[in-house]
């Protein structure tokens, strides 16, 4: 489990995942600015409320690389979860 390999893809997984949370709150910061108090979007988002967020904040930003960077560094993070969880089912089923 400590192999150089898999520090490596926990190193990668962690370079994006505070990105991704430092970018995405400032991003619902700034369209909760414009919005009434009971239309805000809540900072704890599920699947159904990136659509409505990506809306609000291209429409209030529309040149701002924030939202696609924000995107980006998310879906880093799946993939790396996902190359983390092959490589260690690969190790646990085939062992070295």
């Amino acid at each position: 489990m400590d192999t150089p390999v898999f520090r490596l893809f926990i190193i990668l997984f962690l370079s994006f995942y505070f990105p991704a949370i430092f970018l995405f709150h400032p991003m619902v910061y700034r369209v909760n600015s414009h919005l009434p108090p009971d239309m805000k979007i809540p900072h704890s988002l599920y699947f159904g409320e990136w659509k409505r967020l990506a809306r609000e904040y291209k429409f209030y930003y529309p040149r701002s690389v924030l939202y696609p960077l924000t995107l980006a560094c998310a879906g880093s993070i799946f993939a790396l979860a996902a190359a983390i969880f092959c490589y260690r089912f690969w190790d646990l089923a085939f062992g070295r």
